[in-house]
């Protein structure tokens, strides 16, 4: 039968064949096929909203985080219960808490912090209790909760507190505070809900002048993720004084993405405050260039990183405190000076690798740039960071990561001879090297967690350094062991030179970093060469 013969072990013409179960793919069918996954992908990035700022919609579930263990004593805002040993949450934005049976109860009964409004008439949102230590009444000019229990008020815009028997006294318009000058108001936020859009936030698309004088907004960019999770803290912190709308997570959103603010109030200023290391602060610099934006946001700094290098020289610190004092932070930026940084392009040229032509990469520069023993220990504690055995991080494990793997470089050499490797031309004229294990390009006076190298030695050799005066400055240094010495003042760098133009010529595979972030680099030439200069904020109260 012709059933049976479909599985009988001899070759009949009426067995199936290939072609009978998979259609002949010709070249439209593949080419479309092409197409479709084409448009497919850009239709899924536009319903994702890149290019727009995500803002998480409040109105109906509050920003819940869980309660830190303080001196401070919390409160229910739902059934008014102390909340022993702190088992609950409370809501970064607005400042409710909620023990875990009434957090339903609470983003029912209790609205949160409005991002967006239509009425240009702003109300105080007071909340009830938990006020931070140490508040004094508004009005009467003494302390609020001096007795246990859910007392008195805070307003989460203005940060105002009040008696509750002084709250009548008020005016009922809040005028934003202290910090009025950088804080969106939510009648000047447009926000957009897609409908049928694969991400369930807001989007942001518009944002308008309120016309008040010195209004300068700022944004507030961080990695939740950076710093043993500190990121995380500032982001809480810093929604609690500001638009919720103002406060952008790098994990949901990119900076370029994040930086459309400056697009949606240009030609008005903005500030960007970016929390992270300078590998992240060059991140956010880098974008703004290839967003070509104008005007361009100046930047201050809240350091998470492990050198902080940026941080240090512009006076915002060498590191960020476990408790992130928002108001002086704002105070700070409110009274900084406004400067320039160099923006440097490092052209990396490579040479044809195993047959195979490597493409051509442009990176930008505004810290420093090393090759060899330096970027190999970052190199190596970047590959430590990024496996799945690194399950802590803290900026005093990241150092002794660092003193293990310079430690290492004192025994192995991996870098010894590196003058071999290389040719060094400053303005295109050739340097001749001695030996040495490593090459610092540096565009401000810091390097390796605050080592200021060009200042080292006699003052009589050596020109003035400045982050903003188109010139770099070219150092070598001997060993692993010499960079210690470095570290502690006890030697001093080889000073190669100063130019307007780098050019290094490798001729064997070496480590390379760039503001912190390192990789192998096989041989080809790394020209870099002068931009232009970048907008940046000097903190003036720097102890």
């Amino acid at each position: 039968m012709t059933v049976f013969s479909k599985f009988g072990v001899f070759f009949s013409p009426d067995m199936w064949i290939f072609k009978d179960v998979v259609p002949p793919i010709g070249f439209t069918t593949f080419a479309g096929a092409i197409v479709v996954c084409v448009l497919s992908f850009y239709i899924f990035k536009k319903l994702s909203g890149e290019g727009n700022i995500a803002v998480q919609d409040h109105s109906k579930n509050h920003s819940w985080i869980p309660i830190k263990i303080t001196a401070k004593a919390w409160y229910c805002s739902i059934c008014e219960s102390f909340l022993i040993h702190g088992i609950g949450v409370y809501c970064d934005c607005c400042g409710i808490c909620a023990d875990p049976e009434c957090v339903k109860k609470a983003n029912q009964m209790l609205r949160c912090k409005a991002i967006t409004s239509n009425s240009e008439f702003q109300l105080h949102h007071w909340v009830k209790g938990n006020l931070p230590l140490g508040a004094t009444c508004f009005i009467c000019k003494e302390d609020c909760s001096m007795e246990p229990g859910l007392i008195d008020f805070q307003c989460c815009w203005c940060q105002r507190c009040v008696h509750t028997k002084c709250q009548k006294k008020i005016d009922e318009g809040c005028d934003f505070g202290p910090y009025r000058e950088m804080i969106v108001p939510p009648f000047c936020v447009q926000v957009a809900r897609r409908k049928g859009a694969l991400n369930k936030h807001l989007l942001l698309r518009g944002v308008k002048d309120p016309g008040w004088d010195k209004w300068t907004p700022l944004v507030v960019i961080a990695n939740k993720k950076s710093g043993n999770n500190d990121g995380a803290l500032v982001l809480s912190e810093f929604r609690k004084f500001l638009n919720p709308a103002q406060v952008i997570d790098l994990t949901n959103r990119k900076p370029p993405a994040a930086l459309q603010w400056c697009v949606l109030l240009a030609p008005k200023v903005i500030k960007v405050l970016v929390a992270g290391g300078d590998g992240t602060i060059s991140w956010v610099l880098t974008s703004s260039h290839k967003l070509d934006l104008d005007p361009e946001p100046p930047l201050a700094i809240i350091p998470l990183g492990t050198g902080n290098d940026l941080s240090r020289v512009l006076g915002w610190g060498k590191e960020n405190s476990p408790e992130p004092d928002v108001p002086k932070i704002l105070t700070d930026i409110q009274q900084a000076r406004l400067s320039r940084l160099d923006r440097w392009k490092v052209e990396v040229i490579s040479t044809r690798h195993l047959g195979l032509k490597i493409p051509n990469k442009t990176y930008y520069m505004y810290n420093y740039i090393s090759i060899g023993v330096d970027a190999q220990v970052a190199l190596s504690f970047h590959k430590t960071r990024d496996s799945i055995f690194y399950v802590y991080g803290s900026r005093l494990f990241n150092k002794l990561l660092y003193l293990c793997f310079g430690t290492q470089q004192v025994v192995t050499a991996d870098c010894k001879n590196l003058e071999q490797r290389l040719d060094l031309y400053l303005d295109g004229n050739k340097i001749e090297l001695p030996e040495l294990e490593s090459i610092v390009i540096l565009n401000i006076p810091s390097w390796g967690a605050g080592v200021n190298l060009w200042s080292m030695g006699e003052e009589s050799s050596r020109h003035s350094q400045s982050y903003h005066d188109g010139v770099l400055e070219v150092v070598g240094i001997y060993s692993s062991f010499h960079i210690a010495q470095l570290q502690v003042g006890m030697s001093t760098p080889i000073r190669l030179g100063q130019a307007k133009l780098v050019e290094i010529k490798l001729k064997d595979k070496a480590p390379v970093q760039i503001d912190g972030e390192p990789w192998e680099q096989h041989p080809g030439t790394l020209k870099v060469n002068f931009v232009n200069s970048c907008p940046v904020l000097v903190n003036q109260n720097d102890n």
